[in-house]
């Protein structure tokens, strides 16, 4: 009978541990970005926190950020238009391929409510935040991982050389086609001095400028696509915290790209997620 509840309450505890991500931690990937070119294909897992928000037919519109198995944090431009009309939207997680609806780690979820920072402006995209609730939740597992929260108030600085990343599955160039992979990209955070994107309180500026590369191709950004994905940044635990959140692009998809700060939006995202 002893070995039994022994055996019992070891089977239990594998269950949940297997429900809560990897070793029940935020921000966790099992892939290495050691190795990463500028601009590619992300590995199969890499950003396992990262959602796509798609039409209830599929169609994938925006990027957004796993917070907890009943919460996704997107921008609000991706889902103002449709605020009240939850079931427009679906929520798919564990996804790599977003044409491939065979996946076998997808998880697709409809959407219970959209809650849109009620200070949002749609004209110079400000307070560009917003939360989508799950009907029901997702089960998290190493495919399927809540991104970690960065501390309120505490801003990425400029020029830190902290190892950030940017993915999605938006247009790789403007105009374009969208890649059906994710794709992702290193770029630094900056203090840029054009007026379209410039790092303060209520953005910050991620890309490398007016530079090209070596071939004189354009530089990696975000695009068409990846608006409400995540600025990722590497905590020096070495898990990955969501420090941005796609908002817009400065000239086309070139040069920068303007995230609106998570840290500053802490306050009002705890009053309705409280499992951070």
């Amino acid at each position: 009978m002893f070995l039994l509840k022994v055996f019992l309450v070891i089977f239990i505890s594998g269950i949940i541990s297997g429900d809560t991500g990897i070793n029940g931690k935020c921000g966790i990937t099992k892939v290495s970005q050691s190795r990463v070119v500028n601009g590619v294909e992300a590995k199969e897992g890499a950003w396992p926190w990262i959602a796509s928000i798609q039409t209830a037919r599929g169609f994938h519109t925006c990027g957004g950020t796993i917070l907890n198995p009943n919460w996704v944090l997107t921008a609000s431009h991706c889902v103002a238009a449709n605020r009240n009309s939850p079931g427009y939207f679906r929520l798919v997680a564990g996804v790599h391929n977003k044409t491939n609806h065979n996946e076998t780690t997808q998880q697709k979820v409809l959407v219970k409510r959209i809650i849109v920072h009620p200070d949002y402006s749609s004209r110079i995209l400000r307070n560009d935040i917003a939360l989508i609730e799950l009907s029901s939740p997702f089960r998290l597992n190493d495919r399927v991982v809540k991104a970690c929260m960065p501390q309120h108030g505490v801003y990425p600085p400029a020029g830190s050389g902290s190892k950030c990343f940017i993915a999605g599955w938006g247009t790789t160039s403007h105009p374009g086609s969208s890649p059906s992979r994710l794709q992702q990209a290193e770029l630094p955070v900056v203090q840029s001095p054009h007026r379209g994107c410039h790092n303060n309180r209520e953005v910050v500026c991620v890309g490398k400028g007016f530079t090209s590369r070596p071939d004189g191709s354009q530089q990696p950004n975000a695009c068409r696509g990846d608006s409400g994905g995540p600025l990722m940044c590497r905590k020096s635990d070495g898990s990955w915290q969501v420090d941005g959140v796609a908002s817009y692009v400065y000239t086309y998809c070139k040069y920068y790209t303007a995230y609106a700060p998570v840290n500053k939006y802490l306050p009002w995202i705890k009053q309705y997620v409280r499992d951070l």
